[in-house]
């Protein structure tokens, strides 16, 4: 068993702490096994508008986040930036299962880092959505 007056783990509001800092150890970085973004494995098989990253998020007792990405991420030195405007952001839903009688409408967003130098790769997200849910 342990006690909580026995010991305190530190938090944010135990702070401002002075920053500690280590040595790096290049013997953890001897190499990279990361596929290269070409190879067939990371090959997508679904369309630009299936929804992936899902994610829920409680908000408060009575209401939820849903958010996802529909889209391909791009990058390189020209990208086209998707229109966040040219699909909806609806979260269908109901207390049974195969019943979604309820619907919610979100916003939708994309993030851009578009570099003005020549060398660096830009990049476009895929369309960031977020619907809330409450009651």
């Amino acid at each position: 068993m342990i006690s909580s007056a026995s010991s305190h783990i530190p938090t944010t509001l135990d702070g401002p702490f002075n920053p500690v800092t280590r040595k790096f150890d290049p013997s953890l970085r001897s190499g990279s096994d990361d596929l290269p973004m070409n190879h067939p494995r990371l090959k997508k098989n679904v369309t630009s508008n299936f929804p992936e990253q899902i994610a829920l998020a409680i908000s408060s007792i009575d209401s939820m986040w849903v958010s996802w990405i529909t889209g391909d991420a791009q990058i390189g030195k020209n990208v086209t930036p998707l229109d966040p405007s040219s699909v909806g952001s609806e979260v269908w839903y109901g207390e049974e299962s195969g019943n979604y009688s309820k619907k919610r409408s979100g916003v939708s967003m994309i993030y851009n880092q578009l570099y003005p130098f020549e060398g660096l790769l830009n990049y476009t997200s895929g369309i960031i959505h977020h619907v809330k849910i409450d009651g």
